[in-house]
């Protein structure tokens, strides 16, 4: 157990590491110039462990999609619910932008849903050291061979 006349100069050290950190991210996100994301996902599934397909009506995110998926689908609480991984990279004429997603795919609705953290150093060109978060949120209308979604979110790039 600490000293108390230790612990109280100890916590407040701590205390102003923290508040030093949080300044410095801070500072780190107001250097970056971040823009909301939006647009329509059209992917094919190859059958393979992998999709396909294209980004419209996004901007600088329009452009052709691949996703390897990096995991089996998963059990959850839910029966008809499943979780998965995937890599997920968008090649536009800006450059190449990857995430890794982390989703939920209802079998019996055909829903899923898909958290994609941007990958600062596996972007490349325009999206280079980029950060942010995209939700695809979408459906297959025929029971996994096509999916549509829509990609919303934020993207951070260097000023």
């Amino acid at each position: 157990m600490m000293n108390p006349r230790i612990r109280t100069p100890a916590t407040l050290v701590m205390i102003a590491l923290a508040a030093c950190l949080f300044s410095q991210a801070t500072l780190a996100a107001d250097d970056r110039d971040c823009k909301q994301a939006k647009g329509n996902l059209s992917v094919v599934n190859n059958g393979n462990g992998t999709t396909s397909g294209t980004i419209t009506q996004g901007g600088k995110l329009n452009g052709t999609t691949q996703a390897v998926f990096t995991s089996a689908l998963t059990p959850t609480p839910d029966p008809s619910t499943f979780s998965y991984t995937d890599t997920f990279t968008v090649t536009t004429s800006r450059g190449v932008l990857t995430t890794h997603n982390v989703g939920i795919f209802d079998v019996a609705t055909g829903l899923f849903s898909e958290i994609a953290r941007i990958d600062p150093n596996a972007s490349m060109g325009g999206f280079a050291q980029a950060t942010g978060v995209l939700y695809i949120n979408g459906k297959t209308p025929d029971g996994g061979a096509t999916f549509q979604a829509e990609i919303t979110g934020e993207i951070c790039v260097a000023d």
